[in-house]
């Protein structure tokens, strides 16, 4: 449980970040989504609700790969979000 924890928290923290330091106002709305569904992450981790946890992060990909965040800020959040949706996943395996 605490790797889990951890990994998000990381993954969460680039986030924050990238958010906070974004120059492009049309990515605000985005990263906005993104917090919110890593707040829905934090709570079936935090309950052990591992194979919720696992659907929901395979339900974020999609938006992740719809279209795409602006400058290194984004990058890094999207690198992030895959390391972090590869780790989950790989507990469903």
């Amino acid at each position: 449980m605490s790797k889990v924890l951890e990994a998000l928290t990381k993954y969460t923290s680039v986030l924050s970040r990238s958010a906070e330091s974004t120059n492009y106002a049309d990515d605000r709305p985005i990263y906005t989504k993104h917090l919110a569904e890593a707040a829905r992450f934090f709570v079936l981790a935090h309950e052990g609700r591992i194979p919720e946890l696992v659907a929901l992060v395979h339900d974020e990909r999609r938006p992740y790969g719809w279209g795409y965040l602006s400058g290194d800020v984004g990058a890094q959040a999207e690198s992030a979000f895959n390391d972090f949706a590869t780790f989950i996943e790989s507990l469903s395996a």
